[in-house]
């Protein structure tokens, strides 16, 4: 035991740096797993809002603006953790949208075969 006394004497420096340390990296650790989880949660709710802008009108009676729904489309591409998803919706709402009588629609459709196209290459 004296042994041990005297080598964390003559290491007291070294060892109160290697503890210093070591709380540093805990803490920086923490603060990195802290930051990517409110990324996280910003990309899940910016994610939903755009789901939410495509396929709701502001109004109901309003109709829908097709110029938005195409960017909202494009936008859909930054977000990769989502892909799957949206591709099955994009597929979806392009079948859904291809009976529309709406000749406006192709604009969005456009959109829809690049984002597809698109995620196909990335994802």
């Amino acid at each position: 035991m004296t042994q041990l006394a005297g080598w964390l004497s003559s290491n007291t420096a070294t060892l109160s740096i290697f503890g210093a340390a070591v709380a540093f990296i805990w803490s920086t650790t923490q603060q990195i797993a802290q930051r990517r989880a409110e990324a996280d949660e910003q990309q899940f709710l910016a994610f939903h809002q755009l789901v939410e802008r495509l396929v709701s009108r502001d109004r109901d009676d309003q109709p829908m603006y097709i110029d938005r729904q195409a960017a909202v489309v494009f936008e859909l591409r930054h977000f990769p953790r989502y892909y799957d998803f949206t591709e099955r919706m994009l597929v979806r709402l392009k079948s859904d949208w291809k009976t529309n009588s709406n000749p406006l629609t192709s604009v969005t459709i456009e959109e829809i075969d690049l984002t597809l196209n698109y995620i196909h290459h990335k994802g």
